[in-house]
Protein backbone atom coordinates (compact mmCIF):
# COMPACT_ATOMS: atom_id res chain seq x y z
CA UNK A 1 0.00 0.00 0.00
CA UNK A 2 1.60 3.31 -1.21
CA UNK A 3 1.76 6.22 1.07
CA UNK A 4 -1.36 8.36 -0.76
CA UNK A 5 -3.20 5.22 0.21
CA UNK A 6 -2.20 5.15 4.05
CA UNK A 7 -3.06 8.90 4.15
CA UNK A 8 -6.57 8.80 2.41
CA UNK A 9 -7.37 5.62 4.62
CA UNK A 10 -6.37 7.65 7.59
CA UNK A 11 -8.66 10.16 6.66
CA UNK A 12 -11.58 8.54 6.43
CA UNK A 13 -11.01 6.48 9.65
CA UNK A 14 -10.67 9.56 11.53
CA UNK A 15 -13.89 11.02 9.56
CA UNK A 16 -15.72 7.70 10.67
CA UNK A 17 -14.50 7.67 14.53
CA UNK A 18 -15.65 11.56 14.51
CA UNK A 19 -19.47 10.91 13.18
CA UNK A 20 -19.43 7.76 15.64
CA UNK A 21 -17.96 9.81 19.28
CA UNK A 22 -20.56 12.54 17.93
CA UNK A 23 -23.58 10.51 17.96
CA UNK A 24 -24.63 12.40 15.08
CA UNK A 25 -24.50 10.43 11.58
CA UNK A 26 -24.71 13.36 9.68
CA UNK A 27 -21.34 14.90 11.16
CA UNK A 28 -22.27 18.54 10.62
CA UNK A 29 -25.88 19.29 12.51
CA UNK A 30 -29.59 18.73 12.55
CA UNK A 31 -31.41 22.11 11.84
CA UNK A 32 -34.53 23.40 12.24
CA UNK A 33 -35.73 26.74 11.65
CA UNK A 34 -38.84 28.15 11.20
CA UNK A 35 -40.68 32.04 11.57
CA UNK A 36 -43.94 30.71 10.93
CA UNK A 37 -44.60 32.96 8.01
CA UNK A 38 -46.18 30.01 5.65
CA UNK A 39 -48.64 27.51 5.70
CA UNK A 40 -51.11 29.21 7.85
CA UNK A 41 -53.48 26.91 9.51
CA UNK A 42 -53.49 24.25 11.85
CA UNK A 43 -50.14 23.27 14.05
CA UNK A 44 -50.84 19.84 14.23
CA UNK A 45 -48.92 17.58 11.73
CA UNK A 46 -46.69 20.52 10.60
CA UNK A 47 -43.34 19.04 8.75
CA UNK A 48 -40.11 20.39 10.76
CA UNK A 49 -37.03 19.27 9.31
CA UNK A 50 -34.66 16.20 8.69
CA UNK A 51 -34.21 14.39 11.75
CA UNK A 52 -37.15 16.06 13.86
CA UNK A 53 -40.43 14.79 14.16
CA UNK A 54 -43.76 16.58 13.11
CA UNK A 55 -45.49 19.16 15.36
CA UNK A 56 -48.23 17.10 17.47
CA UNK A 57 -51.02 19.73 18.75
CA UNK A 58 -54.49 19.71 19.48
CA UNK A 59 -56.71 22.54 17.75
CA UNK A 60 -56.01 24.70 20.52
CA UNK A 61 -53.22 25.77 17.84
CA UNK A 62 -52.55 27.90 14.62
CA UNK A 63 -49.66 29.08 12.94
CA UNK A 64 -50.73 32.16 10.76
CA UNK A 65 -49.59 36.04 10.80
CA UNK A 66 -46.28 34.69 11.30
CA UNK A 67 -47.15 33.63 15.30
CA UNK A 68 -48.21 30.24 16.71
CA UNK A 69 -50.98 31.11 19.08
CA UNK A 70 -54.36 29.31 20.09
CA UNK A 71 -57.62 29.24 18.34
CA UNK A 72 -59.98 27.76 20.79
CA UNK A 73 -63.10 29.21 22.74
CA UNK A 74 -62.91 25.76 24.65
CA UNK A 75 -61.25 25.94 28.09
CA UNK A 76 -58.39 23.71 28.39
CA UNK A 77 -56.06 24.06 30.90
CA UNK A 78 -52.77 23.60 29.24
CA UNK A 79 -53.02 24.09 25.53
CA UNK A 80 -49.56 21.90 24.92
CA UNK A 81 -47.89 21.11 21.33
CA UNK A 82 -44.72 19.01 20.64
CA UNK A 83 -42.15 17.92 18.02
CA UNK A 84 -39.37 15.17 18.66
CA UNK A 85 -35.92 15.94 18.73
CA UNK A 86 -33.25 14.08 16.98
CA UNK A 87 -31.69 11.51 19.31
CA UNK A 88 -29.03 13.21 21.06
CA UNK A 89 -25.85 11.33 21.15
CA UNK A 90 -23.11 11.64 24.23
CA UNK A 91 -21.08 14.60 23.51
CA UNK A 92 -23.72 16.56 21.50
CA UNK A 93 -24.77 20.32 21.77
CA UNK A 94 -28.39 20.77 21.86
CA UNK A 95 -28.78 24.63 21.23
CA UNK A 96 -32.84 26.22 20.84
CA UNK A 97 -33.83 29.81 20.33
CA UNK A 98 -37.29 30.91 20.72
CA UNK A 99 -39.06 34.34 20.72
CA UNK A 100 -42.25 34.31 22.97
CA UNK A 101 -44.54 37.12 24.05
CA UNK A 102 -47.33 35.64 26.75
CA UNK A 103 -50.07 37.83 26.65
CA UNK A 104 -53.22 36.01 28.14
CA UNK A 105 -54.50 35.34 32.22
CA UNK A 106 -52.38 32.34 32.46
CA UNK A 107 -48.59 31.33 31.52
CA UNK A 108 -46.73 30.30 28.72
CA UNK A 109 -44.68 27.28 29.36
CA UNK A 110 -41.23 26.36 27.04
CA UNK A 111 -39.33 23.30 27.77
CA UNK A 112 -38.54 20.07 26.49
CA UNK A 113 -40.32 16.83 27.87
CA UNK A 114 -39.36 12.92 27.75
CA UNK A 115 -42.65 11.91 25.62
CA UNK A 116 -44.63 14.00 22.82
CA UNK A 117 -47.50 15.49 24.10
CA UNK A 118 -46.77 15.54 27.45
CA UNK A 119 -47.47 18.60 29.67
CA UNK A 120 -44.26 20.94 30.69
CA UNK A 121 -45.72 21.45 34.39
CA UNK A 122 -46.64 17.60 34.88
CA UNK A 123 -43.94 16.06 33.05
CA UNK A 124 -41.47 18.76 31.70
CA UNK A 125 -37.36 19.44 32.05
CA UNK A 126 -35.63 22.75 32.05
CA UNK A 127 -38.76 24.61 31.41
CA UNK A 128 -39.90 28.04 31.69
CA UNK A 129 -42.62 29.10 33.26
CA UNK A 130 -43.25 32.77 31.73
CA UNK A 131 -46.09 34.63 32.85
CA UNK A 132 -46.42 38.35 30.54
CA UNK A 133 -49.00 40.95 29.85
CA UNK A 134 -52.25 38.93 31.68
CA UNK A 135 -49.98 38.13 35.19
CA UNK A 136 -50.53 40.83 37.95
CA UNK A 137 -47.36 40.23 38.61
CA UNK A 138 -45.65 39.09 35.04
CA UNK A 139 -42.53 37.08 36.05
CA UNK A 140 -40.13 34.36 34.97
CA UNK A 141 -39.50 31.46 36.92
CA UNK A 142 -37.47 28.17 35.50
CA UNK A 143 -38.07 24.35 36.44
CA UNK A 144 -35.08 21.96 36.27
CA UNK A 145 -37.78 18.98 36.80
CA UNK A 146 -41.52 18.79 36.80
CA UNK A 147 -43.40 20.24 39.40
CA UNK A 148 -43.60 23.46 41.62
CA UNK A 149 -40.61 21.67 43.73
CA UNK A 150 -38.04 22.06 40.85
CA UNK A 151 -37.73 25.61 40.47
CA UNK A 152 -34.93 26.87 40.17
CA UNK A 153 -34.81 30.52 39.17
CA UNK A 154 -37.53 33.17 40.00
CA UNK A 155 -37.75 36.56 39.17
CA UNK A 156 -40.36 39.63 38.62
CA UNK A 157 -39.81 41.37 35.04
CA UNK A 158 -40.06 44.63 37.14
CA UNK A 159 -36.42 43.03 38.91
CA UNK A 160 -33.72 45.37 38.25
CA UNK A 161 -31.70 42.62 37.38
CA UNK A 162 -34.35 42.02 34.47
CA UNK A 163 -35.36 45.01 33.71
CA UNK A 164 -37.78 43.74 31.33
CA UNK A 165 -40.72 45.29 29.21
CA UNK A 166 -44.22 42.72 29.57
CA UNK A 167 -45.06 44.24 26.48
CA UNK A 168 -42.15 43.26 24.10
CA UNK A 169 -41.18 39.46 22.77
CA UNK A 170 -38.10 37.61 24.62
CA UNK A 171 -36.01 35.65 23.21
CA UNK A 172 -34.94 32.39 25.24
CA UNK A 173 -31.44 30.54 24.22
CA UNK A 174 -31.18 27.30 25.45
CA UNK A 175 -27.58 25.60 25.62
CA UNK A 176 -27.33 21.74 26.87
CA UNK A 177 -24.67 19.88 26.78
CA UNK A 178 -24.64 15.98 26.44
CA UNK A 179 -20.92 16.15 27.76
CA UNK A 180 -21.18 17.97 30.67
CA UNK A 181 -24.71 17.23 31.52
CA UNK A 182 -25.29 20.99 32.06
CA UNK A 183 -27.63 23.63 30.74
CA UNK A 184 -27.68 27.72 30.50
CA UNK A 185 -30.77 29.52 29.33
CA UNK A 186 -30.44 33.29 28.55
CA UNK A 187 -32.99 36.11 27.72
CA UNK A 188 -33.18 38.95 26.26
CA UNK A 189 -36.13 41.58 26.20
CA UNK A 190 -35.89 44.86 24.15
CA UNK A 191 -32.34 46.28 25.01
CA UNK A 192 -32.33 43.65 28.23
CA UNK A 193 -30.81 40.71 28.99
CA UNK A 194 -30.05 38.03 31.62
CA UNK A 195 -28.49 34.47 32.62
CA UNK A 196 -31.09 32.53 34.26
CA UNK A 197 -29.43 29.74 34.36
CA UNK A 198 -25.40 29.44 34.32
CA UNK A 199 -24.37 25.34 33.76
CA UNK A 200 -26.38 23.98 35.68
CA UNK A 201 -26.00 20.66 37.07
CA UNK A 202 -28.82 18.22 34.71
CA UNK A 203 -26.88 14.77 35.71
CA UNK A 204 -30.09 13.44 37.10
CA UNK A 205 -31.85 13.28 33.51
CA UNK A 206 -30.78 10.85 31.01
CA UNK A 207 -30.55 12.62 27.56
CA UNK A 208 -33.99 10.81 26.97
CA UNK A 209 -35.24 13.74 28.87
CA UNK A 210 -34.22 15.61 25.93
CA UNK A 211 -35.95 14.18 23.69
CA UNK A 212 -39.11 16.67 22.45
CA UNK A 213 -39.48 20.34 22.65
CA UNK A 214 -42.78 21.15 24.02
CA UNK A 215 -45.14 24.51 24.23
CA UNK A 216 -47.99 25.32 26.44
CA UNK A 217 -50.04 27.66 26.96
CA UNK A 218 -52.27 28.30 30.09
CA UNK A 219 -56.11 28.17 30.72
CA UNK A 220 -56.47 30.82 27.32
CA UNK A 221 -58.92 31.19 25.15
CA UNK A 222 -59.72 33.51 22.43
CA UNK A 223 -63.20 33.86 24.26
CA UNK A 224 -60.90 35.79 27.32
CA UNK A 225 -57.78 36.82 25.86
CA UNK A 226 -58.44 39.37 22.37
CA UNK A 227 -54.22 39.23 22.33
CA UNK A 228 -53.29 35.92 23.62
CA UNK A 229 -49.69 34.55 23.89
CA UNK A 230 -47.50 33.83 20.88
CA UNK A 231 -44.06 32.41 19.54
CA UNK A 232 -42.99 34.20 16.34
CA UNK A 233 -39.59 32.87 15.86
CA UNK A 234 -37.64 29.06 16.50
CA UNK A 235 -34.46 27.74 15.81
CA UNK A 236 -33.10 24.34 17.08
CA UNK A 237 -29.91 22.51 16.27
CA UNK A 238 -28.36 19.26 17.05
CA UNK A 239 -24.34 19.41 16.93
CA UNK A 240 -21.02 16.99 17.38
CA UNK A 241 -18.99 18.52 20.73
CA UNK A 242 -16.87 21.22 19.54
CA UNK A 243 -13.81 18.24 21.37
CA UNK A 244 -14.78 15.90 17.90
CA UNK A 245 -13.74 18.76 15.89
CA UNK A 246 -10.21 19.30 17.74
CA UNK A 247 -9.76 15.58 17.75
CA UNK A 248 -10.35 15.35 14.26
CA UNK A 249 -8.25 18.66 13.46
CA UNK A 250 -5.67 17.13 16.00
CA UNK A 251 -5.50 14.21 13.45
CA UNK A 252 -5.23 15.52 10.19
CA UNK A 253 -2.80 17.34 11.47
CA UNK A 254 -0.72 14.96 12.86
CA UNK A 255 -1.12 12.43 9.43
CA UNK A 256 -0.38 15.76 7.71
CA UNK A 257 3.27 16.19 9.58
CA UNK A 258 3.17 12.28 8.53
CA UNK A 259 3.07 12.45 5.43
CA UNK A 260 5.12 15.77 4.60
CA UNK A 261 8.22 12.97 6.36
CA UNK A 262 7.52 10.34 4.07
Amino acid sequence: MNTNTTFRLGLGVLAALCLQISGNLYGASYLYQDDFSANAGALNGRITASGFGNWTAGGAFQVGSDQITINSNTPDPYHAATFALPTLGATDILSLSITVRPSGAGFMGIGFTSGSGQYLINSGYAWTYYEGLGASSPNIQVFKGAGANNATYYATLANPALGFDASLATTFEYTYSAAAQTLSISATNGSSSSTLLNNADMSAFPLSSFSNFALQFQGQTLGDNANPAYVDNLSVSIIPEPSTFSMLLCGLGAMTAFYRRR
